[in-house]
């Protein structure tokens, strides 16, 4: 359903490696049918800068619901309702800027260990504004950007908990869930994700999959798709095969009053059919985004990444004919050899 004449371009950021980061959108004027285009992607799951020494190689498991406070007082029922942090206090309910100024704590672990250590980090919220609604596809708008900051104990100030996007703000938005270290999405009553917005997590929230929009399916599900999609985590396990910038493209087949993103009436110049995706990872697959050659039979050690019968998945017809339910499409560039300059 294309609901103006634009193109977006979004840009995922960081390298190959780690759970990255994403940087922002810009939008090109067309007189075509509406379509994604191409959105440079990348690797970073939350996007959460954790500063300071003791703080190297933690990985972010989420923000506690619990120990939140505002102006020295206690919050309670701390939660995320369609995309905006809310609490109580003294009876009163505090959302929208009436929480700036309100501290909280993430629990962040680090697995590289045995056993992982863990440890317990304070932010505060400085600044709430309204989200753009250049970043609501499907116009459910109500939802926050939020200026976080980390108490660094090595240097006993705060920091910036978030990199500067494609817009030039240091902002993330709420989730009422959490990512694991596999890429795994975990409902939790206990904590919540703050999503930077050059994380994917955030990014895929602005591609249009909010995932308590209803009226399109499991959007919650589309939403976890769009995150092993964004990181080319082929094998859903946390592991990411691309590089920051990275151009791909992007649609569903969601139905009305779907699609959210769709392909266009062409392919992008020079891409061709990727995947097929759901939130296990991708269905099937054509080629990787890095490699010139098909599918690496090493690309998922201990499993098998399934191919179309006849071959590769070269199309959407091939990934539907394996798995009529699978989620999100991409398209990417065979060529690539080396991680873009």
């Amino acid at each position: 359903m294309a609901r103006n004449s634009r193109v977006i371009y979004c840009i995922f950021g960081v390298a190959l490696g780690a759970l990255g980061a994403l940087a922002g959108c810009g939008v090109e004027q067309t007189s075509s049918v509406v379509q994604p285009g191409t959105n440079l992607q990348g690797i970073n799951m939350q996007g959460i800068n954790m500063q300071g020494i003791n703080m190297q190689g933690m990985a972010m498991q989420g923000f506690s619901v619990d120990g939140a406070t505002l102006s020295g007082a206690a919050l309670a029922n701390v939660r995320v309702e369609r995309g905006e942090l809310v609490a109580e206090r003294g009876g009163a309910t505090l959302r929208g800027t009436a929480l700036v100024g309100a501290h909280l704590f993430a629990q962040v672990r680090n697995v590289a260990v045995t056993p992982p250590t863990a440890a317990r980090v304070e932010y505060r919220i400085t600044a709430i504004t309204p989200e753009s609604a250049q970043y609501d596809p499907t116009n459910t708008g109500n939802t926050f950007l939020y200026t976080l900051e980390q108490w660094v104990t090595d240097t006993s100030a705060w920091q910036s908990a978030c990199p500067a996007d494609g817009d030039g703000a240091r902002v993330a938005v709420p989730l009422a869930a959490t990512w694991d270290e596999r890429g795994d999405r975990m409902a939790t009553s206990s904590l919540f994700t703050f999503g930077c917005t050059t994380g994917v997590i955030a990014k895929c929230y602005r591609w249009g999959y909010r995932p308590w929009v209803t009226g399109y399916g499991d959007l919650a599900a589309l939403h976890w798709t769009c995150t092993r999609l964004a990181r080319a985590d082929y094998c859903g396990d946390g592991v990411p095969h691309t590089y920051d910038g990275t151009e791909v493209n992007v649609w569903d087949l969601l139905p009305a009053p779907g699609p959210i993103q769709q392909h266009g009436a062409k392919s992008p110049s020079g891409m061709h059919f990727e995947a097929g995706w759901n939130t296990s990872g991708a269905v099937c697959l054509s080629h990787e985004r890095w490699k010139d050659a098909g599918p690496n039979p090493s690309l998922c050690p201990g499993q098998q990444l399934p191919t179309h019968p006849k071959g590769t998945c070269n199309s959407v017809a091939d990934v539907l004919g394996m798995d009529p339910q699978v989620l999100l499409f991409s398209e990417s560039r065979n060529s690539n050899v080396h991680p873009p300059t």
